[in-house]
């Protein structure tokens, strides 16, 4: 009988530490995979992760603080958003539904305004502070003040069977004084003035070609590309942004729908002959930085930049590290989920997904 006390004391000792083992197991790491992320977007000065979530037909916009990993806002809305939400000075801005956007002030959750729109806002440019520079689904080109929601000007949209029309069109690029938007009423790119809408300038070329640019410094850098039955053409071209004037021009098969990078005086971009090339905007100069093979390529996927590095997701879902200034390669990550941003806290790289 003694032995047996000893013994049920002994398992009772042994419970116990048990118990305080389990429960001093440190809390999970917030799981990067199950944000539900459709679009994301950073902001890098204030540590903020404006994302759309979608989880079994529930939908909503988050914003997490970076920091922390916290969610620090959330509103449901009623349905997929494929729009990126924008924070600009403690505002919250997204579209609600097809036809309606919001600003909110995500410290106080307080609506600032709601504006009914004709058509839901594919993307938006946060442009000299409080502009708003909006497309709306087959309407047009909207201008909103940011701190009132007041339209200021509208550039409705044109169709035209003799030309490729894109029926949002984008994306939309900026500076100090104009802004520019591809695939709009049969221009391959046009610049407007900020403040009052007039048109500067435009430039075609062929009548159904698509095209993707990026702003830098006083240049633009822009690829397109036509399809005319089983063939494809493009061209890069580096442009005068305030005049329009071509500076440059070459035969490549330009990805459109791989955004160019900027870094420095150099653009990064994709081509649909599976090459990551560089553009020397100074010397209108080009050269191929990797040559992909089609199954570990990563075209229709975005190129992120962090630092001295590109990050690129590949159709296996590695993600491939570039050192800008060695031009070497590695995997630095795998995930099951599309990369959706880099950003960088306390000297560390983090991937969003």
């Amino acid at each position: 009988m003694a032995f047996l006390k000893i013994n049920n004391m002994a398992r009772v000792w042994i419970l116990m530490l048990f118990l305080l083992l389990f429960s001093c197991k440190k809390a999970e790491p917030y799981d990067r995979n199950h944000r539900y992320a459709l679009v994301a977007n950073i902001n890098s000065k204030d540590n903020l992760l404006a994302y759309s979530y979608t989880k079994d037909n529930n939908y909503a916009i988050k914003l997490e603080d970076l920091r922390t990993n916290k969610t620090i806002y959330t509103k449901k809305i009623s349905n997929d958003c494929f729009t990126e939400p924008k924070t600009h000075h403690g505002k919250l801005y997204f579209p609600e539904s097809d036809h309606l956007f919001t600003c909110v002030n995500y410290k106080t959750g307080q609506v600032s305004w709601k504006l009914p729109t004709p058509g839901r806002i594919r993307e938006f440019q946060i442009v000299n502070n409080h502009i708003i520079i909006a497309s709306v689904d087959a309407y047009g080109i909207i201008a909103i003040h940011a701190d009132t929601g007041k339209i200021l000007y509208e550039l409705p949209l044109h169709s035209d069977k003799n030309c490729q029309v894109d029926f949002a069109p984008r994306p939309v690029g900026f500076d100090e004084t104009y802004f520019y938007v591809t695939n709009f009423n049969c221009s391959l790119i046009s610049a407007y003035e900020i403040s009052s809408g007039k048109k500067v300038w435009n430039k075609t070329e062929s009548a159904f070609a698509l095209s993707n640019f990026t702003v830098t410094g006083k240049y633009i850098f822009l690829g397109y590309n036509v399809h005319n039955n089983d063939n494809l053409s493009g061209e890069i071209m580096l442009l005068e942004a305030h005049t329009g004037k071509l500076l440059y021009k070459q035969h490549a098969l330009f990805d459109i729908f791989t955004d160019p990078v900027p870094h420095g005086n150099k653009i990064y971009y994709h081509t649909y002959d599976y090459r990551l090339q560089e553009f020397d905007v100074e010397n209108k100069t080009e050269r191929t930085l990797f040559k992909f093979g089609e199954s570990n390529d990563f075209g229709g996927n975005q190129i992120y930049r962090q630092d001295h590095f590109l990050f690129l997701q590949d159709f296996h879902y590695n993600i491939v590290k570039i050192n800008l200034r060695t031009l070497k390669k590695e995997i630095f990550d795998k995930s099951n989920k599309g990369m959706l941003g880099v950003y960088k806290r306390n000297n560390k790289i983090n991937l969003i997904y």
